[in-house]
C-alpha cells in the first residue's frame, strides 16, 4: 500500500513519528514534492482566504497528489504534550482542507491528543490500524517504533544535524524508492524548491567572524524554503544560525517558569522558551522571529519575546510573511538587521551583501 504524505505543516516536526509507524506496518509513504510556484498557486485557489500561508501551502500539496496512490494521510493533531493544544487553524484539520483533495482520493486520518495520555494515543492508532487491516499487536510495535524515530530525530536536531539531513534519513526509511537512491532524492528536493534550501548557501571564509543569529519560528515556516523566500540560505551566507530545536526541553521549561500564567499552545511554549534562552545568552548576537500573517498565537508570543529581548539589550526583529511577500523587501530588512548588529560594536567583519551571495 502507498499513502501520500503532504510536505507541509506536520511534515516539518512529526514526519519521523509517522515514518516509523507506517514503516513498521509495511506501508510506504510517498512524500509530495517540495513546494514550488505551481503548488502554491493550487493552494491559493483551494484554501480559504482567511487561512495562514502554511495552510494554503498544505492545500496546494493535497491538490497536487497524483492518482497512483491509494490514499492521502492527514492526521487530526489536537495536542503533542500534556496540558497544551495546537493552534485553532491546525485543530480545524483535516476538515478545513478536504476541498483540496482530488476527487476519489481516500483521506486517512487519526486523532492524536497527548493531553489525554499515551494510552489514549495508542487506542487512536489502533483504530487507524484496524482501517488498514492491522492487528493491535502490530500497531503496538508500530507505535513503539514511531516514538523511537521521533526521539532520534529530536536528538539529531539538538546535536546540530540540519533539517534536510535529518529528513533525508527518515524519508529513506519510509520510501522504497528512497532506499535505492537516497542521494538522488535529496538533490531533486534541493533543485525543485526553486528558492533554495537550508543547505543551499555560500559561506564566508572561516577566517572572518560572523554573528550568531537565533531564528525562532514554527518549523513549517522556518524550513519551508519556498514559503519563506529562501530565508535560511540568505542568512547562512553571512551568519551562523541556531534554531529552537537546538534547545533542550528542560531549558525551555525552565525559561517559562517566571510567566504569570502557563502557555497552553505547544508550539508557542517552544518558541518562547527557546527565544528566552537565546535572548539571555551572550553567544547569540541577535534574534529573528519568523511569523506568518494572520497567526493568532504568534501575535502574543512574539510580543512577549520582544520584551525579553529588550530587557537583555538583544537585537530583535520580526519577519512576517504571506503569499504576497516579496524577496526585495526581505533582503532589505535582513541586511538592515545585520548592519545594526555590526554597529552594535561586536567586531564582526562586514557581511556579504545578500544579492551578491550567489556569486561568491
Amino acid at each position: 500500500m502507498k499513502i501520500g504524505f503532504p510536505r507541509a505543516i506536520f511534515y516539518f516536526d512529526t514526519f519521523p513519528f509517522w515514518a516509523g509507524y507506517f514503516e513498521a506496518l509495511g506501508i510506504e509513504l510517498q512524500v509530495s514534492l517540495p513546494t514550488n510556484r505551481a503548488i502554491l498557486e493550487k493552494g491559493l485557489k483551494k484554501a480559504s482566504d482567511d487561512t495562514c500561508l502554511p495552510i494554503k501551502i498544505l492545500s496546494g500539496h493535497l491538490a497536487s497528489f497524483s492518482p497512483d496512490i491509494e490514499a492521502v494521510f492527514l492526521p487530526r493533531m489536537v495536542s503533542i504534550e500534556e496540558k497544551t493544544y495546537l493552534c485553532p487553524k491546525i485543530l480545524g484539520l483535516p476538515e478545513s482542507v478536504l476541498a483540496a483533495v482530488p476527487d476519489g482520493l481516500r483521506v486517512l486520518t487519526v486523532t492524536v491528543n497527548w493531553r489525554e495520555g499515551k494510552a489514549q494515543v495508542q487506542k487512536s492508532l489502533e483504530k487507524l490500524g484496524a482501517e488498514l487491516n492491522k492487528s493491535k499487536s502490530e500497531v503496538r510495535v508500530a507505535f513503539a517504533r514511531a516514538q523511537e524515530y521521533q526521539r532520534e530525530y529530536e536528538e539529531m536536531r539538538r546535536a546540530g544535524r540540519t533539517f534536510v539531513e535529518s529528513m533525508e534519513h527518515f524519508e529513506s526509511l519510509s520510501s522504497s524508492a528512497a532506499k535505492t537512491q537516497p542521494t538522488a532524492q535529496l538533490e531533486i528536493a534541493r533543485d525543485d524548491s526553486v528558492r533554495g534550501s537550508e543547505e543551499g548557501s555560500t559561506r564566508l571564509p572561516h577566517s572572518e567572524r560572523r554573528p550568531t543569529i537565533a531564528l525562532i519560528g514554527h518549523p513549517y515556516l522556518t524550513y519551508e524554503s519556498y514559503g519563506n523566500l529562501n530565508l535560511l540560505a540568505k542568512l547562512k551566507a553571512k551568519a551562523k544560525l541556531v534554531f529552537m530545536e537546538n534547545v533542550e526541553q528542560v531549558q525551555i521549561e525552565d525559561n517559562l517558569k517566571d510567566l504569570r500564567k502557563p502557555l497552553f499552545w505547544s508550539q508557542g511554549k517552544r518558541l518562547l522558551g527557546a527565544g528566552h534562552s537565546y535572548a539571555a545568552n551572550t553567544y547569540v548576537d541577535g534574534v529573528i522571529y519568523l511569523s506568518c500573517f494572520g497567526c493568532g498565537t504568534d501575535s502574543m508570543t512574539q510580543d512577549m519575546l520582544a520584551r525579553r529581548a529588550r530587557a537583555n539589550h538583544k537585537p530583535y526583529m520580526v519577519l512576517t510573511l504571506d503569499e504576497h511577500s516579496g524577496e526585495a523587501g526581505l533582503i532589505t530588512r535582513v541586511e538592515a538587521f545585520l548592519d545594526m548588529i555590526e554597529r552594535k560594536g561586536n567586531g564582526f567583519a562586514p557581511h556579504v551583501r545578500v544579492k551578491d551571495a550567489k556569486s561568491q
